[in-house]
């Protein structure tokens, strides 16, 4: 259930910012209603010369700089990948909290109860093996 949460809310958050730019029709149907961000993500997606001219002019006209564009679509970008890296690290630790983790090369002390492989195991009681082992044994392999 978490990690489906966590999976909603980043496609929801990616969708949010993919869909700050403007249409011709909604520009010019009220152009002061279109966001800073919009105008300036359209400014530099619109393949509509007569289209950007008039975004651009609508810059102006709120007091705003190409330059001061570039740096908010950057920024915007750039949360954007935050949040997408934030994402994908809490979907690790969802997953990893749950056990899937894989890891280390670290096998645990297996115990051969009654019987005694090498040396160095302890027996069922504790005691350390030794001599007692099958491998130090004749033929015990």
């Amino acid at each position: 259930m978490y990690l489906m949460a966590r999976r909603f809310g980043a496609v929801a958050i990616s969708l949010a910012l993919a869909s700050c730019t403007t249409t011709p029709a909604e520009f010019n149907k009220k152009p002061s209603a279109v966001s800073k961000a919009a105008l300036c993500k359209t400014v530099f997606e619109t393949q509509d010369p007569a289209f950007q001219l008039q975004l651009v002019s609508e810059l102006n006209r709120r007091g705003m700089t190409i330059p001061e564009c570039q740096q908010m679509v950057l920024q915007q970008r750039q949360a954007a990948a935050v949040l997408a890296g934030l994402a994908l690290v809490g979907t690790a630790a969802a997953v990893c909290a749950n056990g899937n983790c894989g890891g280390g090369g670290y096998t645990p002390y297996r115990r051969y109860p009654g019987n005694c492989y090498s040396y160095y195991d302890r027996a069922a009681d504790g005691s350390l093996c030794g001599n007692r082992s099958a491998m130090s044994r004749p033929g015990g392999w």
